[in-house]
């Protein structure tokens, strides 16, 4: 598993994440967004249908139905109805809770506490061998810092 650390520094984070979720897609793979608050899964959902007046990205959420089939899955909730083999997460860190083999999973975060975390996370999982990259976002866009 590849575990990869985005610090938005923009203060954009949702088109951030809009940006990743269609790197994903373009990619032919299947991916599960999380946040544990629901209001940012409500606002990533409707900026996937806004972001981009060149793309489309294929998404829903357990209201809709056919969560098996969604290219990218929204959700509050610790579930992979769409067997994803991407996870990109923000609000949270615990992506071993999901107890998934996702190839890839995305934490992306803007705020200083958040980049402590993160940061902590990194190093740990670097001394341990992990396979872990840590990019921050710069005026020319990101920067893979490690």
């Amino acid at each position: 598993m590849e575990l990869n650390f985005y610090h938005v520094m923009s203060g954009n984070l949702v088109p951030s994440v809009a940006k990743l979720l269609e790197k994903v897609y373009d990619s032919e793979k299947k991916s599960v967004f999380f946040s544990p608050l629901e209001d940012r899964v409500k606002i990533v959902d409707k900026t996937l249908w806004t972001f981009s007046k060149n793309a489309f990205i294929p998404h829903g959420d357990k209201s809709l139905g056919f969560s098996e089939l969604q290219s990218v899955y929204l959700t509050s909730e610790i579930e992979n109805p769409n067997k994803a083999t991407v996870l990109v997460m923000t609000d949270d860190f615990d992506y071993k809770s999901w107890n998934q083999n996702f190839e890839r999973v995305i934490c992306i975060f803007e705020d200083e506490d958040s980049a402590e975390i993160a940061q902590s996370m990194f190093s740990d999982l670097k001394n341990q061998g992990e396979n872990v990259k840590y990019w921050k976002q710069s005026q020319k866009g990101w920067e893979k810092l490690g």
